[in-house]
């Protein structure tokens, strides 16, 4: 399995939108990896980039009093789960291709088009982006 990332997945926020695009090649990069100390690297790197991802986007969410913030928040967090889930796992010599491929399909291609675009269109009637 591999994502495409495409234009129309853009938010308009040059930080959000790099951030969205090294995802994907983090994920393209965990499905391709053959070797645990790969995939244990990968899913370190994975886990450090979201974190830093969400920071970012729930900092903008609160500085511009985003009023979808927490339903947002609650969906970052529950990938945040499930991405700690993932990397126990391989932790512990285990990698479950599906388990992989949902999670990064969930987000990249459901939450990213979705709920990153609704607050996006809300930066845009700020004049944010």
């Amino acid at each position: 399995m591999s994502i495409e990332w495409q234009d129309a997945y853009k938010v308009g926020y040059a930080d959000i939108d790099a951030q969205h695009q090294h995802l994907f090649d983090l994920t393209n990069d965990l499905m391709a990896a053959e070797d645990l100390p790969t995939l244990r690297w990968l899913i370190m790197q994975l886990y450090k980039h979201t974190r830093e991802h969400f920071e970012l986007e729930e900092g903008l969410m609160r500085k511009l009093n985003y009023p979808g913030a927490s339903a947002h928040t609650g969906y970052h967090d529950s990938l945040l789960i499930r991405l700690n889930a993932l990397s126990q796992q391989v932790g512990q010599g285990e990698f479950n291709k599906p388990v992989v491929e949902k999670l990064m399909t969930d987000w990249a291609l459901r939450h990213i088009p979705n709920d990153d675009s609704v607050f996006a269109n809300f930066m845009a009637t700020l004049r944010y982006v």
